[in-house]
């Protein structure tokens, strides 16, 4: 029996056994014989940051963990700190926990346990791999040819991703519960700002609400500018200390989540009317939003996405990606942008990628005005179902609303 907390909830004995089965036969059909998978990264707020790993272990250690998962046999889990041992069985479904600062020589004597000296190994980054393209450290993986010269080492994070993103019903249920608490973080967010509130004050507040209620905020983006002359249509990753005042707009991206699983809103609000145009760019872009989760189905592809942007670029809008993966961090596919210079570039993997029931995306209608001067955004956390795609987020994110 798994200790219960709030950091990683456990999951049904059932739910542990259909990760597990369901990763060996993708396994075997890529002709993998073990996977390494690393954590080791983080947003900036109280998450983990090891999403992947996190996935089979349901723990994470300080500073980076490691599951290495055989197709035959059982997982371990490698952490770096003895002392940290019984907390990780007592929390994790993996009960052969390996604790010491060197991990790759904990990793590979695993490896070697397992017999794999000629053995096909994947590896799996931290993170989103389209994201955050990495994998394991450079001195790790140093080790890892130096102790198995004859093994193939393949990065299949991408492959790994598009596995676990289709989410269970267990997964769902803390997805259900991660919204609730993202539109609570929000509306008390909207309820604090007046003139005077500094865009840090407004951060503090979010922390201090999802953490009263037992959740996590990975990071916040948040700005204001005023309507006469918002200088740039993103808000800052790191609130400052300059205030909010009367005529401003405010733009926020709030990501909370329970048991490490996230739902986030985007949101554009204003402290006092908003101008004519302000107030045409909010609909625009509400309606859309609203489009996409009515209309958008399972069994569509990425390349579906874009005629939902044909009202932004009658208006002479750019945009970035209208569709998202989503539930820990961005992920696959990043769909629907009018702009081929933004970050995130759409492949053409992405366009050829396939919805299907289970898997969560974020639905970002974000129009900017040429040369980067203006924008606002409306954005929410949903689901496929069998047969649409369901909003999470309850919070009225395409409610105009004025402070």
């Amino acid at each position: 029996m798994l200790e219960p907390n709030h950091y990683f909830p456990p999951f049904s004995e059932e739910e542990y056994k259909r990760r597990y089965r369901v990763l060996a036969e993708a396994m075997q059909e890529e002709g993998l014989d073990c996977l390494i998978i690393n954590g080791s990264t983080s947003l900036a707020g109280n998450d983990t940051g090891q999403i992947n790993a996190q996935y089979l272990s349901n723990y994470a250690g300080i500073g980076q963990t490691y599951v290495v998962f055989p197709a035959e046999g059982d997982p371990t889990l490698h952490i770096g700190m003895p002392l940290h041992a019984q907390n990780a069985r007592a929390i994790s479904p993996i009960q052969d926990v390996r604790a010491g600062v060197e991990l790759e020589v904990s990793v590979s004597a695993r490896l070697k346990e397992l017999g794999l000296d000629k053995g096909r190994i994947g590896l799996v980054g931290p993170a989103v791999n389209y994201f955050l393209p990495i994998t394991v450290p450079y001195e790790h993986y140093k080790r890892f040819l130096e102790d198995f010269p004859e093994a193939q080492f393949l990065d299949v994070s991408e492959w790994y991703e598009c596995i676990r993103s289709i989410k269970s019903a267990e997964e769902i249920a803390l997805i259900e519960r991660a919204a609730a608490l993202t539109d609570l973080c929000h509306e008390e967010v909207v309820h604090a700002t007046r003139p005077g509130m500094s865009h840090a004050d407004l951060r503090r507040v979010a922390e201090q609400v999802a953490f009263m209620h037992k959740g996590n905020l990975c990071m916040m983006h948040l700005s204001s500018w005023p309507m006469s002359n918002q200088s740039w249509p993103y808000p800052d990753f790191w609130p400052t200390n300059r205030p909010v005042e009367e005529g401003h707009l405010v733009m926020t991206e709030l990501p909370v989540g329970y048991g490490m699983y996230y739902t986030k809103i985007m949101n554009t609000y204003f402290v006092g009317e908003p101008t004519p145009e302000y107030r045409r760019m909010f609909e625009l872009a509400a309606s859309v939003h609203e489009q996409v989760i009515r209309e958008l189905k399972p069994g569509m592809r990425g390349s579906d996405v874009d005629r939902f942007m044909e009202p932004f670029r009658k208006e002479g809008y750019m945009a970035a990606q209208l569709v998202s993966g989503w539930c820990n961090y961005n992920s696959l596919p990043f769909v629907g942008q009018t702009n081929p210079d933004f970050p995130s570039k759409q492949k053409q993997s992405h366009l050829d990628f396939v919805f299907k029931p289970g898997f969560c995306v974020q639905v970002l209608a974000y129009p900017i005005a040429p040369g980067f001067t203006k924008g606002v955004w409306v954005g929410s956390t949903c689901i496929f179902t069998e047969d649409g795609l369901r909003e999470l987020n309850k919070y009225p994110v395409r409610e105009l609303r004025v402070i």
